[in-house]
């Protein structure tokens, strides 16, 4: 495409950008570990799903209570006038996306998306009287030069390899920004399309991505990057790249914060946190935030006890058997022969003797270095202390 270069966008990719992918690939991990009944994880998909089309139309001043368009979504509700055809759509048209996983981005997805939230909205015939006639509307085109950057765009999302994905949905969005498209729903299509995208490359947190939210939280900073011909905005407040990006990258990060939250009190809810101790409490805060790392380990290998021991090491720095024995509330021997495997496949090493032994986690493992990361902070000091002593 003769435009192609102009989407070739050059901007600084800052390292608390890496922080935030780094965070949403330990929030899949956790998503995972954390092993949530699958009522659950459709029952929060629909709540999200909601939240986007709520947030969504809000943006555009369909200012809907949620729970209508609650109802409607679930279609408990038949949809009436503008405002609620408005809703109707968008979750319509957030459904046609999700067939279209399998396809690269294109102009024809454009096009769809305006009968859907344009056309189909103001062209409903059984709403039609004297009263309402002046609603209806006649489609627009897209002018020629519009077409050719849209597909230039769309090219250049579809055939990138130098950005992430994450990255990427926000050039996107924004870029579609300085394109004139249709005279409305510029917002709801950026937003659809660039969840479009995060699914189609997997980082909408299995459905749970919401960024609507915090778009329409900060739609004053949102809209100074809209423009069109009758923004207010100069081309350069609305195309400057860098700022569209921290901005992005911002409200993704606290997209993932707040579903960290909601995964943990999720979690909380599992263990019965309100029933423990101030010293178990510690520990399932310490499992929730790193237990994903013993998935790497083989469930052939080690069963769920002792990956949890494992955990209780990591967070204490040593453990008894008679410390397990209280924590699982079962026989000596079962810990010992816990133990026992775990120093066979040299994943803990003994400190002590007698009343004193304590296990810890073996930190010169070389057979699974993985289990290094999983050394108490403590341990690894007195390890380098115990190094530089014999260097000397």
């Amino acid at each position: 495409m003769i435009l192609i270069h102009k989407y070739e966008p050059v901007f600084a990719v800052e390292e608390k950008h890496f922080d935030i992918i780094r965070t949403h690939d330990e929030l899949v991990k956790i998503f995972s570990f954390i092993d949530l009944p699958e009522n659950i994880i459709k029952i929060e998909q629909l709540n999200s799903s909601i939240y986007r089309n709520y947030y969504a139309n809000a943006i555009d001043h369909n200012l809907l209570d949620l729970k209508t368009i609650k109802y409607i979504v679930n279609q408990n509700i038949r949809a009436k006038g503008v405002s609620e055809r408005g809703v109707e759509q968008f979750s319509k048209a957030e459904q046609w996306l999700d067939t279209q996983l399998s396809e690269p981005l294109n102009i024809g997805m454009i096009h769809q998306l305006q009968r859907l939230l344009i056309n189909d909205v103001y062209n409903n015939k059984e709403d039609i009287n004297l009263f309402t006639a002046h609603t209806v509307k006649v489609p627009e085109r897209l002018s020629m030069s519009s077409e050719m950057e849209i597909e230039a765009l769309f090219e250049f999302i579809n055939n990138d390899t130098d950005f992430h994905p994450i990255h990427q949905c926000w050039i996107l969005h924004f870029r579609l920004f300085g394109i004139q498209i249709f005279t409305e729903a510029k917002t709801k299509i950026a937003s659809l399309l660039q969840h479009f995208w995060l699914k189609k490359k997997g980082y909408d947190l299995n459905g749970l991505l919401s960024i609507e939210h915090d778009l329409f939280m900060n739609k004053n900073e949102y809209m100074t990057f809209y423009s069109d011909e009758s923004s207010s905005q100069t081309h350069e407040q609305a195309s400057d790249l860098n700022a569209q990006i921290a901005f992005g990258m911002s409200l993704y990060e606290e997209q993932i914060e707040r579903l960290k939250n909601l995964l943990r009190n999720y979690f909380r809810k599992q263990v019965e946190f309100d029933k423990l101790n101030a010293r178990q409490k510690n520990i399932m805060n310490y499992v929730f935030e790193r237990g994903y790392r013993l998935k790497d380990i083989d469930d052939s290998v080690l069963n769920k006890r002792q990956k949890l021991i494992m955990y209780i090491i990591q967070n204490k720095g040593f453990v008894s058997t008679k410390e397990l024995v209280t924590e699982f509330d079962c026989n000596r021997k079962t810990i010992q022969r816990d133990f026992v495997q775990l120093t066979e496949l040299n994943l803990v090493r003994i400190i002590g003797q007698g009343a004193g032994l304590r296990y810890a986690v073996n930190l010169h493992e070389e057979k699974n270095p993985v289990m290094e990361k999983y050394q108490a902070e403590f341990l690894k000091v007195e390890e380098e202390n115990q190094l530089q002593a014999e260097v000397a």
